[in-house]
This record gives structure tokens, sequence and C-alpha cells, in this order.
């Protein structure tokens, strides 16, 4: 069985005018407590218990501001100010550490409720090394039967539509080609538009027309930019339930309180 590096992207900070900061006061939202525990602490057990995760870099929070543990945490990585650049900084910190693994594990440090069965069933997803990265999503039809009061956004394809998905696996040189490209997909990764229009026009009009299927930006991402994406469409809508509402964060508090009981 594989085990891979794995990177917690933890750094998000929410500003004054995100519905989160009467909560996190200029904190980290990856500190949020829940349930008796850190936000982040729930990941980072998940991650713990999962027998296909090795080492753990923290990614956007110093050590010392880190209140969540894990013997697998080998590294932290202060923010580098975006979260493709966090990315770049703990892929780096990885191959400084060196053996670093053929994939990595992307996680975001607010997503808590995934489990261990969840990661080991990803990871099970991504046996082709060729493919520099595998994104996962979540069909609109498993988000809602799960959660169905969560208010998730989801990107409305020809035949389908997705929830973006908050666990990836890379292939870590996959970041060092079309960086710039990246970098602006990641920033723009809550307007669909957006990036569909840095692809090229044709993808912008398809998409917002609703007829451009995700086979199509796959086949663009190959012949456009040599790069080889696979959509995974999660059966387990907790790999997409991340935390940018408030209502979110009710959600997951009642969740896990209720694993508590």
């Amino acid at each position: 069985m594989s085990v891979l590096d794995t990177l917690v992207l933890a750094g998000g900070i929410p500003t004054p005018e995100e519905p989160l900061y009467a909560f996190t006061q200029g904190e980290a939202k990856a500190l949020l407590p829940l349930a008796g525990k850190p936000m982040l602490q729930w990941v980072l057990d998940t991650l713990t218990d999962a027998p296909g995760v090795g080492r753990i870099v923290i990614v956007g929070l110093e050590e010392q501001a880190t209140p969540a543990t894990s013997h697998k945490i080998v590294a932290h990585v202060p923010n580098a100010g975006s979260l493709f650049q966090n990315g770049v900084a703990g892929l780096a910190k990885l191959r400084e550490l060196g053996n670093i693994t053929p994939q990595v594990i992307m996680c975001s440090g607010d997503i808590p409720l995934i489990t261990a069965e969840m990661v080991e069933w990803g990871i099970a997803q991504c046996s082709d090394p060729s493919v520099d990265l595998y994104h996962f999503d979540v069909p609109s039809e498993i988000m809602e039967a799960r959660f169905p009061d969560s208010r998730r956004t989801f990107i409305h394809f020809a035949n389908e539509d997705l929830a973006g998905g908050d666990f990836h696996i890379i292939a870590p040189d996959m970041v060092n080609r079309h960086a710039e490209l990246w970098d602006s997909l990641i920033n723009n990764r809550k307007n669909a538009l957006k990036q569909a229009l840095r692809l090229g026009p044709m993808f912008f009009v398809k998409l917002a027309l609703r007829r451009l299927r995700v086979e199509e930006l796959e086949r663009r991402a190959a012949l456009g930019f040599g790069i080889q994406v696979r959509v995974v469409r999660s059966k387990y809508a907790e790999l997409g339930m991340d935390v940018d509402k408030p209502v979110q964060l009710e959600l997951c508090r009642r969740e896990l309180e209720m694993r508590r009981a």
C-alpha cells in the first residue's frame, strides 16, 4: 500500500468582510474550536489514523501558533502569501527533508468531518502515476443527500453539478510547470467562470451556458498544457464539506458533537 507525504493547508485567515470573521477575529480559521478541539486537530487526528498517510507538513501556521498535534508532523511552514505559494512552500519543505513521495496529498485544514476510511478510499482512487493531479469533487446529489442545508456552491457542467473538494493528490513537480496558470486557477477557485476564462474563451462560454463537460477540461489540460488531470467524483460528501460560512461551522459542530456523544 502506498504511504504518501501530506501537506495540510491551514493558513486561511478570514478578513473583516468575510462571514467567519465574527468567529475568528483575525485568527486562523483552522484553529476555530469545534466540539472540544481546534478544527485542525480533527483533520490531523484523521490523517494520523489513516495508514496511507506518512509525513505531515503543516503549511500556513508557525509551530508556536499551532496547538494541534500529531506524531506524523515533521515540519511547519509559515504562510507564504497565497494558497498556491503555500503549496509550493510545503512541497519545497518536503524536498528539503528528502525522499519526497511520488504523489503527495494536499488537504485543507478546514474539512473536519473526514475520516480515515475516506482518506484511504481517496488514496485508492489514485494509483496511476502518470496522472499529475487527482482533483476530488462531490456530485450535487451526494452533497445534498448528506448535507441538505450546507449551502455549498456547485459548478454547473453539461451533465452534472459538482462541488469542489478540499482533498487532492498531486505529482510534486506539477506546480513547477505552468506556475502562473496554477496560481491564477487556485486564486479563482471560488469563481468557476474566471477559471474557465483563464483556460480560453470557448471554455468560459460553454461553462456559462452549462454545455461544458468535465472530460473537456481534462483534455484541455493534457493537450494545451501537458498536465494529466483526472477528476474523481467523491462518494463522500465530507471531502468537500469545508467551513466557509457560519451555517457550515454550525453543521460541522453538530456532527462532531454527535460523534463524541
